[in-house]
């Protein structure tokens, strides 16, 4: 087990931090939530065009249903129960860590909620859109959004891939139970066509959600250069 955490420990810092501030602000603005606002109001847009009312607000409730349980075992379980600091707070290892604008998060980092409850809403939405562009996106917005927390230094290695696995979990779990429970119909529409994913939702609205993911990013390069330059 020492090994092994020895391992985390040399991979955590080799992933770590750069000598760049364009990086710097980069990862430093995708790591925060507000950051994908616009993404996050497309995202209730579509949701909401492609269902009824009702089924759009199952969908809603379950969304946050889902992150709030992921929320839960996280920060309000695990990170208590295990006690695990955070690379940033660490006594044998915070010297080490490079820090971006004195952020160093909480005191416990295992396991990492960042990685937990995008990979939680990846899983969710990739079952509900069926649309395997879309299902590529996702995983990729969250893999760099947890990226950052590394290069930050506030999780381990072991923290991100722990979060990972159970976000993945919960997210097909969260919807296997709407889809068999809650409204039986979502995710089996009746009327398929080319315009349509296997699930019902609208070619078009998927292509207009990723464009909007990939413009986000743009937009948060953009911004990183004009901090840099300031």
């Amino acid at each position: 087990m020492n090994e092994l955490n020895e391992l985390d420990h040399q991979l955590t810092l080799a992933i770590n931090g750069s000598d760049s501030l364009f990086w710097d602000n980069v990862m430093y603005t995708v790591t925060n939530t507000f950051s994908w606002t616009v993404v996050i109001i497309t995202l209730l847009i579509i949701i909401f065009k492609n269902n009824t009312w009702k089924e759009a607000v199952m969908v809603y409730v379950t969304i946050a249903l889902l992150i709030f349980v992921a929320d839960r075992i996280c920060s309000g379980l695990v990170k208590p129960m295990v006690e695990r600091w955070r690379p940033t707070q660490d006594p044998q290892l915070m010297y080490l860590v490079d820090v971006v604008r004195d952020y160093r998060g909480g005191r416990f980092g295992f396991f990492s909620g960042h990685a937990c409850n995008t990979m939680c809403v990846a899983m969710f939405l990739a079952w509900l859109f069926r649309s395997p562009k879309v299902t590529v996106t996702l995983f990729f917005w969250s893999l760099t959004t947890t990226f950052t927390r590394l290069y930050l230094g506030v999780h381990y290695l072991g923290d991100v891939c722990v979060g990972f696995f159970i976000g993945a979990i919960l997210g097909f779990l969260f919807y296997w139970l709407m889809e068999r429970f809650v409204h039986p119909y979502i995710g089996r529409k009746k009327f398929i066509s080319e315009q349509f994913t296997s699930s019902g939702y609208l070619k078009n609205d998927m292509d207009t959600f990723m464009t909007i993911i990939f413009f986000n990013y743009i937009c948060v390069i953009i911004f990183a250069l004009t901090l840099g330059i300031g």
